[in-house]
Parts: structure tokens; C-alpha cells; sequence
């Protein structure tokens, strides 16, 4: 207890940071890169002619484009919670990554494995920090991250939200069960 206080004291004296004050977590980037998404109303028609999807899930999504404004097909948050096939198909069709309108380009490529699973993505965004439970990411049109969660939130039952790097304003309270009405949202 008495080494503690001391350590603590001495990081007061010399200004120095202490361990707890470090809650800092590193970024498991899988993949970065950028993307510029087709216009909206096109990638609607992309997933009507793949007969994959109810009318009502292609009218929700309609219905939240619109209460989310302009940029809601632009940024976006996925989860992927494990490696599969049919499931990176659906995240891919569904949330427009594989629209032929769709330009992504690599910066850092994939190398995630199954061990790493759940991801992440976060479209439109460039994530900054993990820090006290929450992903602090800035707005950066094009920009697309993809990071691990498996040593953040492996069960996605730890109501990790993620926030705005700068203002603290909360995007998603959690990033298991959705973000706010501006963020185009998926799990998959």
C-alpha cells in the first residue's frame, strides 16, 4: 500500500503519469483503406435486384436514410461477431460495400483471423483511441477502419459505446445494440 502512495506521489512531483491514469487500450487494427459509396437510391436498387432481403427491411432502411439525413449512407458502424462466408456477404450487399458504385481502396491490408473476431467497422470514421471502455473516433468522409473487438468486448456484453474524439458526444452507447439515428448501424 505504501509503495503505491509513494509511485503515486512521485508521478504527482515530477509530473509524471501514473499507471491508472493510463487506461489507454491499444487499436487491433485489422484493415484501413478508403471508401467512396455510391448514391443511396442506387444501392437500393442493388439489393431489391438480389432478392435476398424482405420489402419491409428494404423500407426500414429507406425510412431510416431519410431520418438520418445526407450523410447517414456515408458513416457507418458494423459488427461482424464472427469469420463466415454468408455473413461477410450480407454485411457486404446489405451495407453497400459491394455496390458496383462502390470504390474501396487498401491502405493497410486484411489481417485479421477468426481468433479476432468480433470487428468492427467504422465507415466515415478514423478511430483514435480506446479508452475507458468507449472508441474515440473522428469524422473523416472516406476514411474506413476496421478493428478487432476481441480483446475490447469478445461477448459484446461490456456496453462499450463509441464517442466523438473531440467533443465526447456519444455515437453509439453501445456499440452491440446500435448508434445514433445519423449512423447507418449493421450486425451481422
Amino acid at each position: 500500500m505504501r509503495l503505491w502512495l509513494l509511485i503515486a506521489l512521485a508521478g504527482c512531483l515530477f509530473n509524471l503519469p501514473t499507471q491508472t491514469a493510463m487506461a489507454e487500450d491499444k487499436i487491433e487494427m485489422c484493415a484501413t483503406g478508403t471508401m467512396t459509396m455510391g448514391p443511396f437510391d442506387a444501392h437500393v436498387d442493388e439489393i431489391r435486384k438480389a432478392n435476398r432481403y424482405e420489402k419491409a427491411d428494404i423500407d426500414e432502411l429507406i425510412a431510416e436514410q431519410k431520418a438520418g439525413g445526407p450523410d447517414f449512407f456515408s458513416t457507418q458502424v458494423v459488427i461482424k461477431e464472427e469469420q463466415s462466408g454468408s455473413g461477410d456477404f450480407d454485411l457486404h450487399l446489405f451495407q453497400g460495400f459491394s455496390d458496383p458504385q462502390a470504390k474501396y481502396n487498401v491502405v493497410e491490408k486484411w489481417h485479421c483471423e477468426h481468433d479476432d473476431y468480433p470487428v468492427a467497422y467504422f465507415v466515415g470514421f478514423k478511430v483514435k483511441e480506446i479508452k475507458d471502455g468507449a472508441i474515440l473516433v473522428s469524422c473523416e468522409k472516406g476514411t474506413v477502419n476496421v478493428i478487432s473487438l476481441e480483446k475490447l468486448d469478445p461477448d459484446l456484453d461490456k456496453h462499450t459505446s463509441v464517442k466523438d474524439f473531440t467533443s465526447h458526444a456519444v455515437l453509439c452507447q453501445d456499440i452491440a445494440e446500435g448508434c445514433v439515428k445519423t449512423i447507418f448501424y449493421g450486425r451481422y
